[in-house]
Parts: structure tokens; C-alpha cells; sequence
């Protein structure tokens, strides 16, 4: 599975963060970084539509490696 960080504009509230269902994030410097795992090939399109949906910019997408069997990416 692949690991995403994605930076979001600004610092997310609480109620936009927990509509974000079980994704990790964490405030960085103004903005906010998602953990995401992806474990479907359209993962990645489907939270970016879903960012977009909720009117969030995104400033960028890392890839930040892959996430084995068992493997926490959130620590």
C-alpha cells in the first residue's frame, strides 16, 4: 500500500477534521498534513475529490513511501 501526505491550506477545525473519517492529520506551520494509506487504486482520487468538495485547497501530494503488512504509517 501506498503512504500520501497531503498539505492542506490553513489549520483544519475539528467538525471539517472528523468528516475526514479515519484519515491522520496534524497541524504544521499554518497548514495541515494528511496521512493517507491507500489501499484501492483510486484512494487517492476519491479524498482529493472529497477535499475539493469540501472547498479545502491543497498545496501539495507526497508520496512518502509504501505501508507493509502490519506497517503503522501514522506512528
Amino acid at each position: 500500500m501506498q503512504v500520501y501526505e497531503i498539505v492542506v491550506d490553513g489549520q483544519l477545525s475539528a467538525g471539517v477534521a472528523d468528516s475526514l473519517g479515519s484519515i491522520a492529520w496534524r497541524d504544521v506551520g499554518g497548514a495541515t498534513v494528511l496521512s493517507v494509506t491507500m489501499d484501492e487504486p483510486d484512494a487517492l482520487a476519491r479524498v482529493l475529490a472529497l477535499l475539493e468538495t469540501l472547498g479545502i485547497g491543497v498545496t501539495a501530494v507526497h508520496q512518502v513511501g509504501d505501508a507493509g503488512p502490519g506497517d503503522d504509517p501514522d506512528g
